[in-house]
């Protein structure tokens, strides 16, 4: 499209008048639930976000009475067939109450809590749980996650909800496995690995130590690590009060290759509905590099999540580099995009929600004075469905000309792009960024 037309077309999306703000529509956090997260630095961050997530409601792991299964079988419901769910590691489509699948433990029970009961939190969170075929889980046993190899056995996947199908070439969209125990290694398949990556760092954070806020139980402090000598102690046959999984390093490997889809979305908002209590890291994937990397980034999300586009996911916009605006080291990275398709990134000091402007499909979360080409270029979101951007702190566009940031002041960001959903050509947006310049 040329470059004239794109400009009428964004100039009648921003054209549109604000309205009151409200809450997401396509689930998600509940407003506010994020609201006392500290992230300034990755000690600030660990303790305030361990907060929001702590005390959650514990379910029994099998009773007459709500128990796991119920949610597991809602939060892993197959998209094509409500009667029926999709387990983790073979991708295959069970009717609900099948023999044929059971819980899996992503954080093995014997690294840490073994023992059921009521004072065993991590046993029967649902974050952690999911359901699997048996044959797979058996396979999987209580092996660290880990990146195998061509020698390994395969675990074919099948085909559902647009994923699976076994290659029999190493990695094709299979699970790979080799060894036993902790000297053993798991390779999940491309399209569950990231929500498990996630479903480990949702544990490191939520269990820190220490007791239950409400009921005084004790709970074991869970973390991640590459050290199979930390992971191994951890299997006593009792339960912990220190605990080890990993391979982090895989885990963040697996966390970047497969960004949170739809999928993952509806089920971190399931759990959330019988536990009080959401995976953050499915809201919020940008907090990983913080707690996990030690690169905490300048400034935060808001405006989350963003209304899902034609990928199925909702488009997520990052902040990188130094907050100090004499480095002028400031980049944005918009993700989960539609692939190929043409956007660029607003700017404005002031933040709005409008709904829906210009028939988009998606909200503009900013307000106010409102410059339509931060870095004053079209971009494209390749097959990768990402774009970014180096901001210059010297120069962002803002309607009457390009102005500098001052220290002290709040810049807000977000990325608009081109989409096709339900027929016809549309648009959409990323969620916000806010920073505040040092």
């Amino acid at each position: 499209m040329h470059p004239s037309i794109q400009s009428l077309l964004v100039a009648a999306a921003l054209a549109a008048p604000a309205v009151a703000r409200v809450a997401p529509a396509q689930g998600g956090p509940p407003v506010g639930y994020y609201d006392t997260v500290n992230t300034s630095s990755e000690a600030a961050l660990r303790s305030t976000l361990h907060a929001v997530i702590d005390d959650h409601n514990r379910l029994p792991y099998t009773s007459s009475a709500t128990d796991t299964w119920d949610c597991l079988e809602s939060a892993q419901q197959d998209p094509a067939n409500s009667s029926r769910v999709l387990d983790v590691y073979r991708n295959r489509s069970f009717s609900k109450g099948s023999s044929q699948y059971n819980r899996e433990h992503t954080w093995p029970r014997s690294y840490g809590f073994p023992d059921d009961g009521p004072d065993n939190m991590p046993f029967s969170d649902c974050h952690m749980l999911w359901l699997s075929d048996d044959g797979y889980n058996t396979s999987r046993s209580n092996k660290p996650y880990g990146t195998c190899s061509a020698s390994c056995g395969e675990l074919v996947t099948d085909f559902n909800s647009g994923n699976g199908g076994g290659s029999g070439v190493y990695p094709g969209q299979s699970n790979w496995t080799a060894g036993s125990f902790t000297n053993g290694t798991f390779e999940i398949n491309p399209f569950r690995r990231g929500d498990v990556a996630r479903s480990m760092m949702y544990a490191a954070i939520r269990y820190e130590g220490g007791s239950h806020g409400f009921t005084g139980v004790t709970e074991p402090d869970l973390e991640l690590t590459d050290n199979l000598g930390l992971i191994s102690s951890g299997n006593t046959g009792q339960n912990e009060d220190f605990a080890y999984m990993g391979r982090l390093s895989v885990l963040l490997q697996w966390h970047d290759e497969d960004p949170v889809d739809a999928f993952e979305m509806r089920r971190n908002d399931v759990v959330a509905s019988f536990q009080g209590n959401r995976n953050p890291f499915v809201d919020h994937p940008e907090w990983v590099d913080c707690l996990f990397r030690g690169a905490c980034s300048p400034g935060e999300s808001y405006c989350s999540p963003s209304v899902p586009n034609s990928s199925g996911a909702s488009a997520i916009l990052l902040g990188s580099g130094s907050p100090v605006l004499a480095n002028n080291d400031f980049r944005l990275t918009a993700t989960q995009l539609p692939v190929n398709q043409f956007g660029f990134f607003l700017a404005s000091r002031d933040q709005d929600i409008v709904l829906n402007p210009g028939n988009s499909i998606g909200n503009l979360c900013l307000g106010g004075e409102i410059g339509r080409t931060v870095g004053g270029v079209i971009v494209n979101s390749s097959v990768f469905g990402t774009f970014d951007v180096q901001v210059d702190l010297t120069s962002i566009s803002q309607p009457m000309g390009p102005v500098a940031a001052m220290v002290g002041e709040t810049w807000n960001f977000q990325a608009w792009f081109r989409d096709f959903q339900f027929g016809m050509q549309t648009s959409g947006f990323t969620d916000g960024w806010t920073v505040t310049w040092q």
